[in-house]
């Protein structure tokens, strides 16, 4: 009966073992996980910081955009004032008591042939 504990205590230390190897293998599976998030996350973090870079030069590239085009639109307002105003006076040149004539008709010719 001797060997038969001496069996049974072989088996439990085997199965300890066993267990402590495969704790261990866990442990380095999970520790080279964690390395490999760590190092996602660094890439994460640099692409969300250059990110953040590149919508701050947009916002501002957007901002100058509004600026020059508020510029333009004035711009524009004022050139169509001032092409009414040109317009009014051309108007306010022209004689009020009859509408512009069209040209006469052309005359039809009247040649004669002085040979016959």
């Amino acid at each position: 009966m001797e060997e038969a504990g001496k069996r049974k205590r072989e088996e439990y230390s085997s199965d300890s073992e066993q267990r402590s190897r495969s704790r261990a293998r866990r442990r380095r599976r999970l520790a080279a996980q964690a390395a490999a998030l760590r190092s996602e996350n660094c890439a994460v973090e640099v692409a969300a910081r250059e990110a953040v870079g590149r919508c701050a030069a947009v916002d501002a590239e957007n901002e100058l955009l509004r600026a020059r085009e508020a510029e333009l639109a004035a711009r524009l307002r004022s050139l169509r004032d001032d092409l009414q105003a040109q317009r009014m006076q051309q108007q306010e040149a022209l004689p009020s008591s009859s509408p512009p004539q069209p040209p006469p008709p052309p005359r039809p010719s009247t040649s004669v042939d002085l040979n016959h």
